[in-house]
């Protein structure tokens, strides 16, 4: 059956050195059986009396509403793989990668370090995912398979808007969450998900 893999980033993958530039960049990849809206998101808008619309973004959300939100994750079923990488101590060979290719490998080594039973003929919906990253990934992964006879992981790569996917959504807040804690500024929503973590690849 079809799985969905659900990916959104919090930081930035661009340059240490660049001015305003994040020292953490995190990915998180959410899984989850549908690509339908998310019965758990839509209770949390109306208990907190918020637009049927309303997008949760983990920066832009209050506190209130992120301690209700994070706290109807625990019901909802998902499971996450997430690379966490400290750009300050950036392996040798990526150092010279644009923002887009460093991007492109940690998505390609995140999804092939999974079981070939995990993820397999999937689909990848990627938030806002241009055509030219979604071209570079199909490339790097397809490249790797040929390589070790792997199953191709990802039968469709697509981009997606947060604004009209749940699961985007619900992949932004692992995100941010991840991040703050990978920072040691906040753990205590990272902590009521920590146990459907699937995979944490931290770097270095």
């Amino acid at each position: 059956m079809t799985q969905y893999h659900h990916l959104d980033e919090s930081g930035d993958p661009g340059s240490i050195d660049t001015a305003g530039a994040s020292s953490q960049y995190v990915l998180a990849m959410v899984q989850m059986a549908e690509h339908a809206p998310i019965p758990e998101l839509a209770a949390v808008r109306r208990a907190l009396y918020l637009p049927p619309l309303f997008e949760f973004k983990y920066y832009t959300t209050t506190p209130t509403q992120k301690r209700v939100l994070f706290d109807a994750f625990q019901a909802l079923p998902f499971r996450v793989r997430c690379a966490a990488l400290d750009k300050s101590k950036l392996p040798v060979d990526w150092a010279r990668l644009s923002g887009q290719a460093l991007t492109v490998e940690l998505i390609v080594r995140l999804t092939l370090r999974a079981s070939a039973l995990d993820i397999a003929n999937d689909m990848l919906i990627i938030d806002g995912g241009t055509p030219a990253l979604r071209r570079a990934v199909r490339v790097r992964l397809s490249d790797e398979c040929r390589k070790t006879g792997r199953v191709r992981p990802f039968g469709k790569i697509v981009g997606g808007r947060s604004l009209r996917e749940d699961g985007l959504q619900v992949a932004d807040m692992i995100a941010g969450a991840i991040r703050q804690h990978r920072m040691g500024a906040e753990s205590s929503y990272y902590r009521t998900f920590a146990d459907k973590i699937a995979d944490w690849w931290a770097i270095p």
